[in-house]
């Protein structure tokens, strides 16, 4: 101890001052430690600190971060399923203007539900320009928020000086907005867009700038979809992320909304089931795995282990040599009109012809496969035989 304290004060006499050294814990004390839980703002798969979310243009993010402020603030449900606790919610309009706003409201929001606990603002001064502290002071006068979503990082990130180097300036567009968020205890996601060439299955290199962005926020999430497609997926991953995990979403286009549809591996497990059962029903005849592929634009390999399963699970049946069809068509087509379908479930449309299942029995299958997950469009499309 004396060696050290003989170091330190030579340190001491060549800096010409005298300094206490820094207060150190031992492990005993760390271990002996407790904190409070982690706060969720949406339970499992946002909690509180800065997340990062990312996604290209156009693709759907504002709608989301917009539908998590009006979840937050009316104590309801965060992509159609999740419950949240109530609390007020901030959204930071920089991009989109006030009539926007009003547009996605109506859409999103009940007529008669109470948005008192919703908050926005079109106009945020940037982090150089006390944008920061503004936030600080507005979080500390409602200490009930919840939630603060930026839209986007363009427009509250500090002017790029031209002195450092892209990741210190990255990373100082994030790391200030850790303390606030650890202090209040509350959810700041910021938007951001994606790099034009990256990698959609790693998170960490898809979004647009430097490595310093992900070094200094908290959580990840990334937007990925495919133009026109209904399916998106929401990659999730952060330091209070126990298990990365990628949800399924579906976008609804009539209340411009997204919903999940549950784990993302399953949902495309179940997703390729349906594409194979859709195209032999379509084709109304026997296929093998080799034609399916062609078709589908699939593996002839990854198909023909999908069929094989398919089967064994009982949703096709092998008629001739290598040929399937869905297990709830007949043996025999040609007893079949070439305007006939079926969705796989027993339900048969033929034209003139009355279906099998009655209204009720129609309804309740329905519902059935809404409490498994399925969205309420996708459960009637697949109901009635329709293509989705």
């Amino acid at each position: 101890m004396s060696r050290n304290r003989g170091y330190g004060e030579l340190l001491e006499i060549r800096s010409g001052r005298r300094t206490n050294p820094p207060v150190t814990f031992n492990g005993n004390e760390l271990r002996d430690k407790e904190f409070p839980p982690v706060s969720w703002a949406i339970p499992d798969i946002l909690p509180a600190g800065v997340t990062l979310f990312g996604g290209r243009e156009k693709m759907g993010k504002s709608w989301l971060g917009f539908s998590l402020c009006i979840a937050v603030a009316t104590g309801g449900y965060a992509l159609g399923k999740m419950p949240v606790e109530r609390g007020i919610s901030l959204y930071l309009s920089l991009e989109d203007p006030e009539r926007r706003l009003h547009k996605r409201i109506r859409r999103l929001a009940d007529e008669d539900a109470d948005l008192g606990g919703f908050h926005y603002a079109t106009e945020w001064p940037s982090a150089d320009r006390g944008g920061v502290e503004q936030l600080d002071a507005w979080l500390e006068e409602n200490p009930e928020c919840r939630l603060v979503v930026i839209d986007t990082l363009k427009r509250i990130r500090p002017q790029a000086s031209g002195k450092r180097n892209m990741y210190d300036d990255d990373y100082e567009a994030l790391q200030p907005y850790v303390p606030i968020a650890n202090k209040h205890n509350v959810a700041i996601v910021v938007l951001h867009h994606l790099n034009q060439q990256s990698d959609p299955h790693d998170p960490f290199d898809a979004f647009s700038g430097s490595s310093g962005l992900t070094a200094a926020t908290e959580q990840i999430w990334l937007l990925t979809r495919k133009r026109g497609d209904a399916d998106a997926y929401l990659m999730i991953d952060g330091k209070d992320i126990e298990e990365p995990q990628e949800l399924a979403l579906g976008w609804d286009a009539i209340t411009c909304s997204w919903t999940a549809q549950g784990d993302a591996a399953t949902y495309r497990l179940n997703k390729e089931r349906r594409e194979i059962i859709e195209l032999l029903i379509r084709e109304d005849e026997p296929m093998g795995p080799k034609a399916v592929a062609e078709l589908l634009g699939k593996s002839y390999d990854a198909t023909k282990q999908m069929m094989k399963r398919m089967s064994d699970d009982g949703q096709l049946k092998q008629e001739g040599y290598g040929k399937y069809v869905p297990s709830s068509l007949e043996s025999s087509h040609s007893s079949h009109s070439s305007h006939s379908s079926t969705n796989g479930l027993g339900v048969t449309g033929v034209t003139g012809v009355t279906p099998p299942l009655s209204a009720d029995e129609a309804n309740e299958r329905v519902q059935r496969l809404i409490d498994e997950g399925m969205a309420p469009r996708l459960a009637v499309a697949e109901v009635l035989g329709n293509s989705v």
